[in-house]
């Protein structure tokens, strides 16, 4: 006989996978799925529709039928995939013990092993014909697994371990919007979503955003054990959705505030600075500690202001000076905006008119979208890479060209 289709959760890692090659991505049909087999696509096609059903759409094209999530109408005030976080498998004995344990727990402050266990099936399970003997490891088991989510709380005297509820956490009420904004913007901003669940109250959240990056909620988890390995100093197994494993040593997560992309920054072999794009990370493990921390936290300090964004190599450094057009006492919000924005780079007045702009990177082509944003207003550009130059200065002249078709376009 079949299985039967389930609507809960077991692995989130194989819904991550569906839900970034088939809703986000939205390039696939279901006559491209090669993993498994087409009632596995069928599974979790369902499922995820399950949670997201008012943001999926479909499109019937000449390849077949498309789907893809559809947020371009709405307003969201809350990240539509933390849905996919509050949904877990579970067995009979799991959905028994939950109820029964934080009922027994609820009565009794604190409780031992083997309380816990003759209390079941004192005050339980005897109120049921041919009910199953639940053994002490299965209800250890359970009693561990909540311990290490931190549900109970696990106290040994005399060398007799017994449990007890987890205080809960209180939230002031000046708390709630931080976590409103924590949940939208943050890494691990899954965690203010399950803070703000237990407000018995439910409050609205009081942002809207006009960039939304509601994707990286599916990484969530892979960026929390990420920033524990640079909390702890250790070092991580990674394989990759290519099947690369890589071994790493982390030492800062990178966010664009342009795409909303997350980027795990550190050193391959102990030796090369890079990053990783933490969407490509399909698995990954905590390794050991990091022997040489400081020598290569040294290194990072100095390295990591050599990029305008997570892109490294090693090639030598590249000097840019961009001559800027802004007014004395006219236009001082550009000059705020600069200092805002700059990054790595430094800003002088030349005169009342004109102000230079210089920075020094590995990789020019990183600021570009910065520097386009000044269109209009650059006099000159000098730089070391003559190849960049060029090619920014070309792209200037075809954008040019495009709003005065019939004028030359002068050159630099």
């Amino acid at each position: 006989m079949s299985r039967r289709f389930n609507e809960l959760i077991k692995e989130f890692n194989t819904i991550r996978s569906y839900a970034r090659d088939f809703y986000i991505n939205g390039f696939k049909q279901r006559e491209d799925f090669d993993e498994k087999s087409l009632r596995s696509y069928d599974n979790e096609r369902r499922r995820i529709e399950s949670y997201l059903h008012p943001y999926i759409q479909w499109e019937q094209t000449a390849q077949g039928k498309t789907i893809r999530l559809d947020l371009k109408q709405e307003q969201l005030d809350t990240n539509p995939f933390f849905k996919l976080w509050q949904t877990k498998s579970f067995t009979k004995n799991d959905i028994f013990l939950h109820f029964v344990l934080l009922d027994c727990l609820t009565r009794f402050d604190t409780l031992s092993l083997s309380e816990l266990t003759e209390l079941i099936h004192q005050d339980y399970l005897s109120l049921f014909e041919n009910a199953p003997i639940l053994s002490e490891i299965t209800v250890r088991n359970k009693l561990k697994e909540y311990c290490q989510i931190g549900i109970l709380h696990e106290t040994e005297k005399d060398k007799r371990r017994s449990y007890q509820f987890v205080s809960p956490i209180k939230l002031n009420e000046k708390m709630i919007p931080v976590l409103h904004f924590y949940k939208e913007i943050f890494p691990g901003g899954v965690i203010g979503q399950f803070l703000l669940d237990q407000i018995d109250t439910p409050s609205a959240s009081p942002f809207l955003f006009k960039h939304h990056f509601i994707v990286h909620s599916l990484d969530e988890l892979v960026v929390l054990k990420c920033l524990t390995a640079i909390t702890e100093k250790r070092t991580l197994h990674i394989i990759k959705y290519n099947n690369k494993p890589v071994s790493f040593s982390p030492f800062s997560l990178y966010i664009s505030t342009e795409t909303g992309r997350q980027y795990l920054v550190g050193f391959i072999h102990k030796k090369l600075l890079t990053s990783i794009r933490i969407d490509t990370i399909k698995e990954l493990s905590l390794g050991k500690e990091i022997k040489n921390y400081l020598e290569l936290a040294e290194r990072f300090s100095k390295l990591k202001n050599t990029s305008w964004n997570a892109s490294f190599n090693r090639n030598s450094l590249k000097y840019l000076g961009v001559l800027l057009y802004i007014e004395e006492g006219k236009e001082e919000y550009l000059l705020t905006r600069i200092n805002r924005e700059k990054r790595m780079g430094t800003w002088r007045r030349i005169d009342e008119s004109t102000v230079l702009f210089e920075i020094e990177l590995l990789d020019l082509f990183a600021i570009n979208p910065f520097l386009r944003t000044f269109m209009g207003r650059i006099i000159s550009i000098e730089s070391t890479d003559e190849k960049w130059k060029h090619l920014f200065i070309h792209d200037m002249k075809e954008m040019i060209a495009l709003y005065q078709p019939s004028e030359e376009v002068l050159d630099d």
